[in-house]
């Protein structure tokens, strides 16, 4: 079907069109992408942009072994790299931890970083541009971010004042109070019908919730 459109229609003609549309598609991701989470939507660009330039890059000579590393597999590299930005400025280093772990486990196998994934892992420590771009060395990086951010988390449990907590959004908060109210009313349902209240004092506690609520109303209001 592809050869056949290509046979009908000149390249030259379809790539504008695909441009509009890679455009409009980046556009729509980062207006729904929160202001804070930015550069990381930008860094996870990198490795197909670096994907495209590879693809571009003049026949008969060899791109550089690096740029070509940054290249391979370059969906995934973004998924991951965005990930791991997106907890470090949330501040949430556990979670960063795990994605990075994954980019570790990823990268040994050669998923990503590699021309072709080796499950033998005969060629671990060896790679186009020699040990710099092979598995192993993009598996110890990775393993060496992951052990980072989990210091950090465990700091961040410990209640270190050098390590922030994590940030919370406003859809969050609202989220957690929504939950704390749920909670209240399920609970107080449940000590009505087991007898551990009476009908009277549930509907006291009802009016003191409203009252607290309505008084947290008139604070937040102009």
């Amino acid at each position: 079907l592809f050869a056949a459109v290509n046979a009908v229609v000149p390249p030259y003609a379809i790539a504008p069109i695909i441009l509009f549309v890679g455009l409009a598609m980046n556009q729509d991701a980062f207006a729904c992408t929160p202001e804070q989470q930015i550069p990381a939507a930008v860094l996870g660009l990198f490795p197909p942009v670096a994907d495209w330039i590879v693809s571009k890059w003049p026949h008969g000579a060899t791109p550089p072994p690096e740029l070509a590393a940054i290249a391979h597999g370059a969906l995934l590299v973004g998924l991951l790299w965005t990930s791991i930005a997106v907890q470090i400025i949330e501040r949430k280093f556990k979670h960063a931890a795990v994605w990075a772990m994954i980019a570790a486990a990823l990268s040994a196998i050669g998923l990503i970083h590699q021309p072709q994934a080796d499950l033998t892992f005969k060629s671990f420590t060896q790679g186009v541009g020699g040990f710099g771009t092979s598995p192993c060395a993009f598996a110890i990086g990775y393993s060496s971010q992951a052990l980072a951010f989990g210091l950090l988390a465990l700091a961040q449990a410990n209640g270190s004042p050098r390590v922030p907590a994590p940030r919370l959004d406003k859809d969050d908060l609202v989220d957690a109070e929504e939950l704390g109210q749920s909670m209240g009313r399920v609970r107080s349902e449940s000590a009505v019908m087991s007898g551990a209240i009476s009908p009277a004092e549930q509907q006291v506690q009802e009016d003191v919730q409203s009252a607290t609520e309505s008084n947290e109303c008139q604070h937040a209001g102009p």
